[in-house]
């Protein structure tokens, strides 16, 4: 309209298109470069402006997201890379210091060991070819990257023991799939170091007289339990090892509480089938989800964790009147009980005087670790504790005299009807030897299991052991070697015990000072005497163990008279050597009252 009512001259109307065309020429189109960068946009967001929201914005947008990715991809593959580099490095590492350690000649697995694990075989024997063959230490290749090393020396496994603190990782897992977070049973020894000490000082100063005081009622209470079975005549000596056992291990923790719980029986068979299966899912590296029988034993893990706080809730409630009472008696200093001899319990210490240093930290972990740990104490000590009543029980089966030696050692002590107690047991030396000979000759496991997760170790034979690497000493050659024990180590004497230099009672009421129970003078063996282990790692619970099963034995034999049943007395006459008393059938066993 404009140019109808002031018409312009041709040169000028070219002109002014030109002057548009130039104009276009120089704005961004869609399909043109954007910056590189947001910061880039920005800066020259003034000159793109006109046509910005219309095409830039998305093409840049676009071109952004691609380099970003592609960033974003480089950096993880340099990272993936990085990592699979360390893994081949320590990978070859391993090889090469595993390849310096004597032993078959098998890298990726040996077919030995292998033969012998699908045929169920004797590890301990084969084991004993090699370091016939190899000497003190020899290596086994369990996979491409898993070495086992054995040690057989006494002077090397004393010096092995303390370097190496760690837990085998399948360890930790089989406790934390079990038992959720327990704090106690950590692979790494730092991190449960100052829990391992509050454990040491409540388990040697206040369980022991805690064992001595309920000795009986455990008893009584393992015979009304087995009273309601349909075979009231005799009692399964492996079945009745367990109740002991686990009433033992409760009582400690639980005090007599546990006594009067009507789910004591489904809590210890829940146990049973929790430790029995632990070991099995904890070795897949993923959590076998898919697998029914998975589903299942986490269900069982649930229902044991119910169980387990219902115990802990009754016990609280049962004592709570006696630790407020008593509250002053268990003072702490720097996380440790001073006086936890009036707590009744250990739960009741853990709870109320926070003994566990280190197990008990925040608000989150008051509850769950203590549960945790709980659940943990009573799947190890039961085991250990059943295997070793069990053997003691079979011996007083198949040798008459060792039970008569026994009661004569009990009597000359403790005459009176009135209840055993701690002093009376740390003056029965045979009782006390018999205990020590039969961990010695038939330990809870053939192979006492260590490792080192973060630094190699260079023993004094000038042999370097890779981190990583699993530690393993065969207890039945260390603990049955004849050039320490002398021609009769494979035989069952605890004698050996009674030397004149070892004084029994006063090594093991000895509570305060080492961790390790040391009964002899000379060094080879009490470096050989490992059934609970040695080192910093050794169980804390080992003088309990010992005392406490001592304290059962001398109660039930002078209570009770213990009897084979009558369809056994017809073995009674053959010689019996330990080294198959493992595998003999389990004996049935009569327990008949004392007239006193």
């Amino acid at each position: 309209m404009f140019h109808s009512i002031f018409p312009l001259p041709r040169e000028d109307t070219r002109g002014g298109a030109r002057a548009l065309s130039q104009l276009a020429a120089m704005a961004p189109s869609c399909g043109a470069a954007v910056p590189y960068t947001l910061l880039g946009a920005l800066l020259s967001g003034g000159s793109y402006a006109p046509s910005w929201p219309a095409c830039g914005g998305r093409a840049f947008l676009r071109d952004y997201a691609q380099r970003g990715t592609n960033a974003m991809l480089w950096l993880g593959f340099l990272a993936v890379t990085l990592v699979l580099l360390r893994r081949i490095a320590a990978l070859l590492r391993l090889w090469a210091l595993g390849s310096r350690l004597p032993g078959p000649p098998a890298l990726l697995a040996d077919p030995g060991l292998a033969a012998v694990c699908r045929a169920g075989g004797d590890i301990t024997g084969y084991l004993s070819k090699l370091h016939g063959s190899f000497g003190p230490i020899v290596r086994l290749w369990l996979g491409p990257s898993q070495l086992l090393v054995s040690v057989k020396d006494a002077s090397l496994i004393k010096e092995m023991l303390t370097k190496a603190e760690d837990k085998l990782p399948l360890t930790g897992r089989t406790y934390s799939l079990a038992c959720g977070r327990p704090g106690l049973f950590i692979s790494s020894f730092e991190k449960v170091k100052s829990t391992r000490e509050s454990l040491n000082i409540f388990l040697n100063e206040k369980l022991n007289v805690a064992a001595s005081e309920s000795s009986f009622k455990i008893i009584e209470a393992v015979l009304h339990r087995t009273d309601s079975t349909k075979d009231k005549d005799s009692l399964d000596c492996r079945s009745f090892s367990q109740h002991m056992a686990f009433n033992i291990i409760g009582a400690a923790l639980f005090g007599d509480v546990l006594f009067d719980w009507s789910d004591a029986a489904a809590y210890e068979e829940l146990l049973m089938v929790v430790a029995k299966d632990g070991c099995f899912w904890a070795s897949y590296a993923v959590p076998p989800f898919w697998k029914p029988g998975y589903r299942r034993y986490r269900t069982l893990c649930a229902k044991l964790k119910i169980l387990t706080e219902s115990i802990i809730r009754k016990s609280i409630d049962q004592n709570g009147a006696l630790r407020h009472n008593n509250l002053s008696s268990c003072k702490i200093s720097e996380g440790v009980v001073k006086d936890p001899v009036r707590c009744t319990s250990l739960l009741d210490g853990m709870i109320s005087g926070r003994g566990f240093d280190g197990a008990v930290q925040g608000p989150l972990s008051s509850e769950e670790e203590i549960c945790g740990n709980i659940v943990g104490l009573m799947l190890h000590g039961i085991s250990t504790s059943a295997n070793l009543i069990c053997n003691i029980l079979k011996r007083l089966v198949l040798y008459p005299k060792l039970k008569d030696q026994l009661y004569a050692d009990i009597v000359a002590v403790h005459t009176e009807s009135s209840e055993l107690v701690m002093d009376d047991v740390l003056k029965m030396q045979f009782v006390l030897a018999t205990v020590c000979e039969s961990a010695r000759l038939l330990p809870a496991g053939p192979l006492l299991q260590r490792c080192s997760m973060q630094y190699d170790l260079t023993l004094k034979s000038s042999s370097t052991i890779p981190a990583e690497a699993i530690l393993v000493v065969p207890l039945h050659l260390v603990q049955m070697d004849a050039s320490i024990w002398g021609n009769d180590a494979c035989q069952f004497n605890p004698s050996r015990f009674l030397q004149k230099d070892i004084d029994l009672g006063g090594i093991l009421a000895a509570h305060k000072g080492s961790n390790g129970i040391k009964l002899f003078t000379e060094c080879d063996k009490s470096d050989s005497f490992l059934p609970f282990g040695s080192g910093n790692r050794a169980c804390v619970g080992q003088k309990f163990a010992i005392l406490g099963i001592s304290m059962l034995v001398a109660s039930l034999l002078h209570n009770y008279e213990v009897q084979p049943q009558p369809a056994l007395t017809k073995e009674m006459g053959l010689a019996v050597d330990s080294s198959n008393l493992r595998h003999l059938p389990n004996p049935k066993i009569i327990l008949t009252k004392r007239k006193i």
